[in-house]
């Protein structure tokens, strides 16, 4: 029996109500039922099968059909969170492959828009430059409109998991930069 692996993709947008990528889903042929999280979205499709529990009691985003969407947040006055498209799901043939689909579709989508990291050696993007902290460790970024101006704008992101240590080691290297990311007490 084939199963299907799980994949990651990474976005640069506007902190807000709206996101691009959420529209992207909303506009499939059946789109996934939405549940708000803390961070974003959990999106299920109800149609390619049940939700499976944990021995805790939560949700196995392994084995369900669901997809999890971490949107950009604002840290600190000036700092944009990169946002992050979780396919997790390792779900067997014919359900799999119907997921599989939508994840080809989404990434052929994001691949439409401008690749800001590469996590390729050869590949340099000068907009790089505004990406801090892990944001880096993670995977290929791509810009959507909104993102694209931020950072041409001279704005930075970084990952949405730094703790408080690593956002105020970025805000200290950036003041080195005449950059003041702002107080700490504004968090995400």
């Amino acid at each position: 029996m084939t199963r299907l692996t799980g994949s990651t993709s990474y976005f640069v947008e506007a902190p807000g109500p709206s996101s691009a990528v959420i529209e992207w889903f909303r506009n499939l042929p059946e789109p996934p039922e939405e549940t708000s999280t803390e961070y974003g979205f959990v999106l299920y499709f109800r149609s390619f099968g049940p939700l499976v529990y944990n021995e805790k009691a939560a949700i196995d985003v392994s084995r369900s059909p669901v997809v999890t969407i971490v949107l950009p947040t604002l840290c600190r006055e000036i700092l944009w969170t990169v946002g992050e498209v979780h396919f997790l799901p390792t779900l067997s043939l014919p359900e799999g492959k119907r997921l599989q689909r939508i994840v080809r579709a989404f990434a052929k989508w994001l691949k439409g828009k401008e690749k800001i990291y590469d996590q390729s050696p050869k590949v340099v993007s000068l907009l790089a430059y505004y990406i801090e902290g892990t944001a880096r460790n993670r995977g290929d970024i791509y810009a959507l409109p909104s993102g694209l101006e931020h950072l041409e704008r001279g704005g930075y992101v970084i990952s949405h998991r730094e703790s408080e240590f690593v956002v105020d080691r970025v805000c200290r290297q950036l003041l080195l930069r005449g950059i003041n990311c702002g107080p700490a007490d504004n968090l995400r």
